[in-house]
């Protein structure tokens, strides 16, 4: 890889904060790398983490082929639709569905025109609402119960423990720093290919 001082210390730098699971550091730093990559190679990063989720949010939502639609669009174009179909905005209340279809959302915003500071934010948000989705289903899919105290009673005590049960979880603890290392090996393949 022939990336600059600053990116290998930056992806260094996120690996770290992986492992720390420190949320908001690794946003940071991913903001920091995709500033500095071009915009459709951040766009695939980004992608990349939607695309892992897809087939999950299909096994539940079976009319779902709308988010494959656009994924495929975003993929094949570069291009989206500047708002989501209608059958996207209804309420995904399965676990992980609301967090997808937002990383979808942000995915479409990211390729609207305007100032790129922005756009690059929707792409960390993406990545971010992708890496939920797959925690969220990965908790709460064995779950079901807890899941429908989570989202019909967020403020009670019961819904914040399960929260907190669901963040310390060790199985969740362990994906969430595995997809965040992915997400750094990600980037450093695409600096890669830019600089290859």
């Amino acid at each position: 890889m022939n990336a600059t001082v600053s990116q290998v210390e930056a992806l260094r730098q996120l690996r770290q904060a992986a492992e720390a699971r420190d949320p908001e550091r690794c946003q940071f730093l991913l903001k920091t790398l995709f500033m500095d990559m071009e915009f459709y190679a951040a766009l695939a990063v980004a992608i990349e983490r939607a695309q892992s989720f897809l087939e999950t949010f299909e096994l539940y939502c079976r009319e779902g082929k709308f988010a494959r639609q656009i994924l495929m669009q975003i993929v094949n174009t570069g291009t989206a639709p500047a708002r989501l179909p209608p059958e996207a905005q209804r309420n995904f209340d399965f676990p992980g569905g609301a967090n997808f279809m937002k990383a979808l959302s942000d995915l479409a915003h990211a390729l609207q025109p305007g100032p790129l500071p922005p756009r690059i934010g929707r792409l960390v948000e993406a990545t971010v609402n992708a890496i939920m989705a797959e925690l969220v289903e990965h908790y709460y899919g064995a779950r079901v119960e807890e899941w429908q105290v989570v989202r019909q009673q967020p403020e009670t005590a019961k819904a914040r423990e399960s929260a907190l049960a669901f963040w310390i979880d060790e199985e969740v603890a362990l994906l969430d720093t595995d997809h965040w290392l992915s997400v750094a090996d990600s980037v450093e393949a695409h600096l890669g290919r830019q600089f290859g």
